[in-house]
């Protein structure tokens, strides 16, 4: 991502890494219609705190538990690369 690609007034939310729910949870920032995540400083200690501390981030943003997770799986998904896909490592 570069201030080149990012929207003017993009939309965001606070999402759990959700890579290993046994593991220390990083808050991370997803930004509508990018790819990928923004890393934080945030972390919370389970997968139900990271998701409480989301919960009060979002709320401020006007997102409710529902939206804020749909805007992360569209993320996830955008960030998925097609099997024979040229870009993928």
């Amino acid at each position: 991502m570069t201030a080149q690609t990012l929207p003017d007034c993009p939309n965001f939310c606070f999402v759990p890494a959700y890579d290993v729910e046994t593991d220390v949870q990083q808050i991370r920032i997803v930004i509508e219609g990018l790819a990928g995540h923004v890393p934080t400083a945030l972390i919370a200690l389970t997968l139900e705190d990271a998701q409480s501390i989301c919960d009060k981030l979002n709320l401020r943003l006007g997102y409710d538990r529902a939206a804020w997770q749909a805007m992360a799986a569209a993320s996830m998904r955008a960030e998925t690369t097609e099997p024979g896909d040229p870009t993928e490592h």
